[in-house]
């Protein structure tokens, strides 16, 4: 799959090419207030053929303190717009679904962190939900 995407402003963008996992909805707390959104719609992808353009001095980071344990709570967004931008995790591409140019092949495919979800927020679609931090899925679990 290639896929594209950029900020609001456009300033950033961002193009990948090869395997792309289906919407996780994150309902913690720290996803929703980063995204501004009663969830967190997140994707993740093959870091090895993601390529940044545009103005990549315009990437801005901000780092959240630890919670419990690492991997510490890493954003990425753009200086000007402060659209969310993706983020490198442990070699794969972190990003969300919104800043994509065209995700209309992408589904959600579960909800994490529900004992966190916004009180006016109804989960309506039958997918498995999560109290907590769901365990990494299996590669076969996410070519349903």
């Amino acid at each position: 799959m290639r896929l594209t995407g950029s900020c609001l402003c456009g300033a950033v963008g961002f193009e990948l090419e090869g395997w792309v996992s289906p919407i996780q909805a994150c309902h913690a707390e720290r996803c929703r207030k980063a995204t501004g959104g009663l969830f967190s719609p997140e994707v993740a992808a093959a870091g090895d053929k993601f390529v940044w353009t545009g103005e990549v001095g315009n990437i801005a980071s901000y780092e959240a303190p630890l919670l419990d344990t690492p991997p510490a709570y890493r954003r990425n967004f753009c200086r000007t717009c402060g659209s969310p931008l993706p983020v490198e995790h442990e070699g794969m591409i972190v990003l969300q679904a919104g800043v994509l140019d065209n995700c209309s092949e992408l589904d959600v495919f579960r909800h994490a962190f529900v004992g966190q979800k916004s009180g006016c927020c109804e989960i309506t679609d039958g997918k498995p939900q999560f109290e907590g931090q769901p365990p990494v899925p299996d590669v076969s679990e996410l070519h349903e």
